[in-house]
């Protein structure tokens, strides 16, 4: 849009005109002026407006009456207020609900002396002025919508033409990606979950209402529900009425049932790798114990839930765990609050090489949920055929906050907090991760945009028609003037 907006700025016809840029954070506010200042001194001064002042954050031209000044200012997410002119709100769901209905509020006085008004954004959630404009065509009718996802972009998509023949809008992600994706848009999508890969490369609105992991996913996970599994029991000789056995997932309910001589590698997995949700009295403290099996699978093996048990009970079923022989690598608590003291006196007594704290906090859980969430739709886990615990993990929810971030989290409600959902998260943290499967390009993503360091992905536009525009040369005609198309 900066880019745009500069070339129609050159046009002879504008003039004594303000475009103000309102960013995300006061970095990618620089880094506007500083692309249209580049632009500009790049361009020999005769084929454009003379520049006559330049900071950090707006530039002004010399207009060709040579008595005004057109200017382009950009600021960091706060209204726009007190210039007249158009006004383009770029990444405006970043901004957070509230801020961006407040900031949208400011710039409409500022259009209605014959300015426009442009929306962009990467899609955060359903809620908020950007998905609103967005989606709600009766209320808001002169509005242009726009989507740009990654099959409209030569960087990463290969035959744009001849994919849009082949109808790639109504593929599924991942056929698309496999067919049309270059090499660096499929290394994104290996290293994102699917639903951050739509949300930042095919502009779709996520609702955080939604449960985060569908039962359809728990139950392709879980031997039993799973398509198929009731026929191929029903197949195997000897199984009679009691053909499940043979399929289900059976965990170790307390730690001396585990310690009882009932572990099997070959069934429980020669590695395994715990997670300790630490609580005392509101919620359920959690041990869950998974074993990485010879094909890679993530089979459940514990699940010890201790409702109101002091803290010292719970240290000593870890101690058991750790002390018994079994082959526990290593085993990751819940290290905030009430897990500050438990942690620190187990690292003592087994090192931190084997007992790892995590901090929870919104990127710590996200990290742990995308995990799951990654894992699940990868069918890497082989989970019991519990339906308390099934309701757990489907309880955990995607929340959209402001700073382009998400919350995972649950409701609390008579089941607790989603307290083995967390432990099982852990548990699957505990296990490292080939270079290969690391997922880094969220976080990437996410901290680069923090920063700003990094350009916007392409995104979703909402554009609206714009209001006594001055009539001038075409965009493709004043590009080709300056020398640029």
């Amino acid at each position: 849009m900066a880019a745009k907006k500069f070339i129609e700025m050159q046009q002879k016809e504008v003039v004594n005109h303000t475009v103000q840029f309102v960013s995300y954070n006061l970095m990618d506010a620089v880094d506007k002026i500083r692309y249209i200042s580049m632009m500009a001194h790049g361009i020999p001064e005769k084929r454009r407006k003379k520049i006559a002042f330049e900071t950090k954050t707006s530039i002004e031209f010399l207009d060709s009456n040579g008595r005004t000044t057109s200017r382009l200012v950009s600021i960091a997410c706060r209204p726009p207020r007190g210039k007249p002119g158009d006004v383009v709100l770029d990444e405006c769901a970043i901004y957070g609900s509230a801020k961006s209905r407040i900031i949208y509020t400011a710039a409409l006085p500022s259009i209605t002396r014959g300015g426009s008004i442009i929306i962009g954004s990467t899609p955060l959630g359903t809620s908020g002025i950007f998905h609103e404009i967005y989606t709600n065509k009766k209320d808001y009718p002169d509005y242009r919508r726009y989507t740009i996802p990654w099959w409209h972009s030569t960087a990463l998509c290969k035959e744009i033409d001849k994919a849009r023949e082949a109808g790639v809008r109504n593929m599924d992600t991942d056929e698309r990606v496999r067919r049309w994706g270059k090499k660096i848009l499929k290394q994104e999508f290996a290293a994102l979950d699917m639903e951050s890969f739509r949300q930042e490369f095919e502009c779709t609105f996520l609702d955080g209402s939604e449960s985060y992991i569908s039962l359809d996913l728990i139950y392709a996970n879980t031997p039993g529900k799973r398509e198929g599994d009731r026929s191929i029991a029903l197949d195997h000789d000897g199984m009679g009425e009691d053909e499940n056995e043979h399929l289900e997932i059976k965990v170790f309910k307390t730690a001396d049932e585990l310690l009882a001589d009932a572990y099997r590698p070959e069934k429980h997995g020669h590695l395994l790798y715990m997670g300790y949700d630490v609580a005392r009295r509101r919620d359920a403290a959690v041990i869950f114990i998974i074993g990485v099996l010879p094909n890679g699978k993530k089979v459940s093996v514990a699940h010890i839930e201790m409702i109101n048990r002091t803290f010292e009970y719970q240290r000593d079923q870890v101690r058991k765990i750790m002390r018994s022989g079994l082959p526990v690598v290593r085993c990751c608590i819940d290290q905030g609050g009430l897990g500050e003291d438990t942690t620190e006196t187990l690292q003592r007594e087994f090192s931190t090489t084997r007992i790892e704290g995590v901090m929870f906090n919104t990127e710590s859980k996200a990290e742990l949920a995308m995990g799951i969430r990654e894992g699940l739709e990868k069918r890497e886990f082989l989970l019991q055929d519990d339906g308390r615990f099934h309701r757990q993990i489907h309880s955990i929810k995607r929340i959209p906050t402001s700073g382009y971030a998400f919350r995972y989290d649950s409701e609390r409600d008579e089941m607790g907090h989603a307290d083995s959902f967390w432990a099982w998260a852990l548990a699957n943290y505990a296990i490292p991760r080939s270079s290969a499967t690391e997922r880094k390009g969220f976080y990437r993503q996410y901290r680069e945009k923090r920063t700003g360091t990094v350009s916007t992905p392409k995104s979703a536009v909402a554009e609206p028609v714009e209001r006594e525009r001055p009539k001038g040369k075409s965009l493709r005609r004043a590009l080709r003037e300056m020398g640029l198309k």
